[in-house]
């Protein structure tokens, strides 16, 4: 699929008919992310190549961008003046002056961090003869800075691309959507998953549901995913056990916690309600107290 997906966009970008604005969505670690970059490298790639040259000055700089994105991605951060008059962050951004990379900013992509954007998609390119703006997780956006990006999506700036990568499609506006090209990537195999990260183990593969991230998140935190085995044994020890040690963790790990939980559950309605859980974390569910509900409900 993911060869499809290339040859697709190999045929738009040697037609020259590349669309101002891409969504890629599908569910987190399917690899949106890498297809989304790889695009942007291409559109401005001074050698005009799909896949790109990987030797021209922008290429070089793209590649570098990566790099420093793995290992410090705090030297790329761009911050500017929001509308409250306080220094805000923006985007990361490095040696290339035609490429920025946005992500939330702690849970959300706010509208100071999209007006930001439209500054930059209304510079003439410094380097490339394309400017490209990579939105990662684009369903944090809310709803006015969703609105804000519209602005530009309606009438954008022939030089600039927008790249956006979704875990949700619901959660964009149908107006936003409608200024998109969507462009859907699947879950790996369970054979793609085990090639990339080497792991044999059935249920790992499994719980994995096509996602290399889940996958090696799983393997980080197998704590938590014997706390996802110990609480569906349903004895009331082991979940009283499990609900109390879950009420203690990092709200990123009760997420995970309940992300495994989902995916080990085989009753639907346990499903939704584990979601539900999961979107609401953050906004004063107690988790024990959902726990202890779920053992005795499903």
């Amino acid at each position: 699929m993911r060869e499809r997906i290339e040859k697709f966009l190999g045929s738009m970008y040697r037609h020259n008919k590349v669309p101002n604005a891409i969504v890629f969505y599908g569910k987190e670690g399917v690899g949106k992310k890498t297809i989304a970059f790889e695009l942007a490298k291409a559109l401005l790639c001074l050698k005009n190549t799909f896949p790109a040259c990987e030797s021209c000055a922008s290429c070089l700089h793209m590649n570098n961008f990566k790099h420093m994105m793995e290992t410090s991605p705090e030297d790329l951060e761009v911050f500017v003046e929001g509308q409250s008059g306080k220094e805000v962050f923006a985007y990361f951004q490095g040696d290339h002056p035609d490429f920025v990379y946005v992500l939330p900013e702690k849970t959300e992509i706010k509208i100071d961090q999209i007006r930001a954007v439209k500054e930059f998609a209304y510079l003439r390119p410094g380097l490339s003869k394309r400017k490209v703006v990579l939105i990662g997780k684009a369903h944090t956006m809310n709803p006015y800075s969703q609105n804000a990006l519209l602005k530009v999506l309606e009438e954008p700036p022939l030089d600039t691309y927008f790249l956006l990568t979704c875990d949700s499609l619901d959660k964009l506006l149908p107006t936003v959507k409608s200024r998109s090209f969507l462009i859907e990537v699947p879950p790996f195999t369970d054979e793609e998953i085990s090639q990339i990260t080497g792991v044999k183990d059935p249920q790992l593969l499994r719980l994995a549901d096509g996602s290399v991230s889940m996958l090696k998140e799983i393997m980080q935190k197998k704590n938590l995913l014997q706390m996802a085995q110990d609480f569906l044994k349903k004895d009331p020890l082991e979940v009283y056990k499990v609900a109390s040690q879950a009420e203690d963790l990092s709200v990123q790990d009760q997420e995970f916690l309940l992300k495994i939980l989902e995916a080990m559950a085989e009753d639907a309605n346990a499903q939704d309600a584990i979601a539900l859980a999961r979107e609401n974390l953050g906004r004063g569910i107690r988790l024990d107290l959902f726990l202890t509900y779920l053992s005795f409900t499903f």
